[in-house]
């Protein structure tokens, strides 16, 4: 069912967002000396309170830098042996000793909640009414037969299902979130506020699809919005620039929207990560081509674009003073967007984020983290489409020999709603329904303070269960090598490689494969 904004336009003006506000220094930098001091705590003294008492001596700031790379944690007694390198990571906001991290006494409004979201379906129904859309002219009457109809599966466009809906749905939530909140509940009003949607502001009939798909996809999208917005006002000591606010409302625009008219009275305690790394771009994509195996046809030429994106990893595995509390205290996301100056975008969004778990160590050092991850993707690029949200078991370990870093991640999950196709219109609809399964290899390995390489593969298999006969076996891969050129200025080389295999009553066997070379600009952030 049609939302009346453009999903094109919220994912640029989010993805932006991001972007200017994360790339822009959270604190200011300081070089730490590394070396030569006897450690007394197992934690890296730029993620420790600054007047903590066994804080280990010779950790004041010295000169402007970035830290690139993790120190290796050191274990109580052990002297750091001095490095001729200089490894590169921006500071963290709590090293700062004047820094304060900003809270109040957390307190709920769930009647506040409840009005925005229903503020929210009015203002999308009131904007879908004056543009003339004709699901929008509703009555008592419709409202009735949504009532005696069923519920149907619909045949709106994928963007419009697979991310508008989710957009929407992380509005909902982030209603619930920024007043108070927290995660499991704001599913709630996430699901109400879908449900609201489908019954009463639609013409047509209610879509089973939408209703799992805007809390469940939103829900994941919403967590991680509220995290970059709480993460860019947070880290600015209690006051936030009228910049901060501007970034942090197009982050989050009802959150946004709660701090500009009652300040931060629902926010509670500060909600920064004890670590976090960025790679934030702008580039183009090169060229590409898609080709179908069966006839050897060519299914269009891809590029040149204009592309940006961003990769962000919030509370990273092995962080000594990681904990894992709350929903999402560790997330993976990843965005890209081309301007094709088509209709269709080429973009993909995918987000991971661990549910519940704990950290993994071995002789006392805090290697990485195991548990229950979430996840929400939606990728049109190249051959194919794919979106889904999914549930499942994953672990992400890291290794440090030296100055090299492995960080490795490993998760499998079922899908009980996902969506994948072509980038062609099939029938009624432009992709295929049903519940499915998918699987994630994610490789990133930084050599010393110049390179990173990145590998990840995902594998996403959709039944026919709900479509007899039909069903899709896609493989994405991505590879990327970034170098770092001074400072936290880099360039970055990536390629993304795709395969479909999917099977229709009409078409048995469709065979495609794609390719695309993009290459950016990066800036490499994080604390």
């Amino acid at each position: 069912m049609s939302a009346a904004t453009s999903p094109g336009g919220l994912a640029r003006l989010s993805l932006m967002a991001v972007l200017f506000l994360l790339a822009a220094p959270a604190s200011r930098a300081a070089e730490v000396e590394l070396c030569g001091y006897e450690a007394r705590t197992s934690q890296r003294p730029p993620f420790a309170a600054p007047d903590a008492p066994d804080r280990p001596p010779g950790w004041e700031p010295r000169k402007a830098t970035f830290h690139l790379l993790a120190a290796p944690p050191s274990r109580p007694g052990e002297v750091v042996p001095c490095r001729d390198e200089v490894r590169y990571r921006l500071q963290s906001p709590f090293a700062d000793p004047d820094f304060k991290a900003p809270g109040v006494e957390p307190r709920k409004n769930s009647w506040l909640a409840l009005g925005e979201v229903v503020g929210i379906n009015l203002l999308m129904w009131q904007a879908s009414y004056w543009s003339g859309a004709p699901y929008a002219k509703i009555s008592f009457s419709t409202i009735g037969d949504n009532f005696n109809k069923g519920w149907i599966i619909d045949t709106d466009t994928y963007w419009i299902n697979q991310f508008g809906h989710p957009y929407e749905g992380s509005a909902f939530y982030n209603a619930a979130r920024s007043t108070g909140h927290g995660a499991y509940e704001s599913f709630g009003f996430s699901f109400l506020g879908s449900l609201m949607w489908e019954q009463f502001m639609e013409k047509q009939s209610p879509s089973v699809n939408d209703q799992i798909v805007t809390p469940g996809g939103g829900s994941v999208l919403g967590e991680v919005l509220y995290r970059m917005y709480r993460l860019v006002l947070d880290s600015s000591d209690g006051r936030p620039s009228g910049w901060r606010k501007v970034g942090a409302f197009l982050i989050s625009p009802v959150a946004g929207a709660n701090d500009l008219f009652f300040g931060n009275r629902y926010n509670g305690p500060a909600l920064l990560p004890p670590s976090w790394m960025g790679e934030f771009q702008a580039g183009m994509v090169i060229a590409g081509r898609g080709k179908d195996v069966n006839t050897g046809a060519q299914s269009g030429e891809t590029g040149p674009w204009a592309s940006v994106g961003a990769h962000i990893t919030y509370g990273v595995p092995g962080t000594p003073d990681l904990t894992l509390r709350q929903p999402f205290d560790h997330f993976d996301f990843r965005a890209t967007f081309a301007f094709t100056g088509k209709a269709l975008p080429s973009a993909s969004l995918q987000i991971r984020g661990l549910v519940v778990g704990d950290t993994i160590s071995s002789a006392d050092r805090s290697v990485g983290l195991w548990g229950l991850f979430a996840s929400y993707d939606v990728i049109g690029e190249s051959v194919f489409k794919v979106s889904g949200f999914g549930l499942g078991p994953g672990v992400s370990l890291v290794g440090t020999w030296g100055g090299f870093q492995l960080h490795g991640t490993g998760v499998a999950e079922v899908l009980p709603w996902a969506g994948g196709g072509s980038m062609h219109k099939l029938y009624d609809r432009d992709y295929h329904y049903g519940p499915g399964a998918d699987a994630l290899v994610d490789l990133r390995a930084l050599f010393g303070d110049r390179v990173i390489v990145d590998l990840t593969a995902k594998e996403y298999f959709i039944s026919g269960w709900y479509a007899t006969g039909s069903s899709e076996d896609i493989t994405w891969a991505h590879a990327a090598v970034t170098g770092r050129l001074y400072g936290p200025h880099a360039l970055s080389v990536s390629v993304d490689w795709a395969i479909r295999h999917a099977r229709y009553p009409a078409t048995p066997s469709i065979f495609e494969r794609g390719e695309m070379l993009l290459a950016h600009y990066t800036l490499l952030q994080g604390w």
